[in-house]
Order: C-alpha cells, then sequence, then structure tokens
C-alpha cells in the first residue's frame, strides 16, 4: 500500500511533538490495530496475518524494554503482563489458536484506557477511579 507523503509527514509530526504519555497511547492505538487487522486477515486466510502480529510484536517489546521496573511499585506487574502479550502474540504466529487475539485485543484495550486516564491527569484532566495510573507515569522512558 504506497503511502501519501503528506501524510507521513504529519503522523511523524504528531508522534515527535506528543507527550511522552500520549506516544504510549499512540504505541496501544497500533497495537490494537495490528491485532484487529491480524485477526480480519487470519478470518480470510490472508498470509498477511504474520506481519501484523510480528510488528505488533515489535511494538510490545518496545513497550517493555523502555520499561523502568523501578520507577513504580507496579512497573514489575507491567513488566509481566507485555511479557505474556509478547508470548500470546509469538505464539498466534506459530500456532493459531481460536479466542486468543480477542483476549490479547481485551487487555491492549485496557491498558490503552489506564494510559489515556494517566495522560489526561497529567495534562490537568478529572482524577479518575483508577488510582495507580498517575503513579506510573514516569515508569516509561519515550523518545
Amino acid at each position: 500500500m504506497p503511502v501519501d507523503p503528506a501524510r507521513a509527514r504529519y503522523l511523524a509530526d504528531a508522534v515527535a511533538t506528543a507527550t511522552p504519555a500520549r506516544r504510549i497511547v499512540l504505541l496501544y492505538d497500533r497495537l490494537w490495530l495490528d491485532i484487529q487487522r491480524a485477526q480480519a486477515a487470519q478470518d480470510c486466510a490472508d498470509p498477511t496475518a504474520r506481519d501484523h502480529l510480528q510488528h505488533a510484536q515489535q511494538i510490545v517489546a518496545e513497550l517493555l524494554g523502555s520499561l523502568d521496573v523501578a520507577a513504580w511499585s507496579g512497573a514489575a506487574d507491567l513488566a509481566s503482563l507485555y511479557s505474556y502479550l509478547l508470548r500470546e502474540l509469538i505464539s498466534e504466529v506459530l500456532e493459531p489458536q481460536p479466542g486468543r487475539l480477542a483476549a490479547t485485543t481485551k487487555i491492549v484495550s485496557d491498558l490503552r484506557a489506564s494510559w489515556q486516564q494517566a495522560e489526561a491527569q497529567l495534562q490537568g484532566g478529572a482524577p479518575s477511579n483508577g488510582a495507580g495510573a498517575a503513579e506510573g507515569r514516569e515508569a516509561v522512558r519515550v523518545g
């Protein structure tokens, strides 16, 4: 699929000027999209499912690699969750299993919502009932 140069520039600028918290939300958005595309490709026996899953693996590996497990009390648990997601995505490439991507999508959606709440709190948004979300704002080095 050809990439429109203006769109590519817009996206690059949006990422370059985003706050660290926003970049994490953007990564989750793309992770979710990759999983959805992989599921759609698998549903019609399209071999591109593997490409989408491998890109999703790269995103999770980046999230895991940039996580500072010493920054907050929940970081080790988040690292374990990222490791689990990575294993599931790798397993899906090697041996697709019905329902695996749906479960993975649910986890990614929940994590994204938490990071979006943390981002809103950092920007002075209304407090949320997710007490631990803001605590982890310094746990990931982005950029």
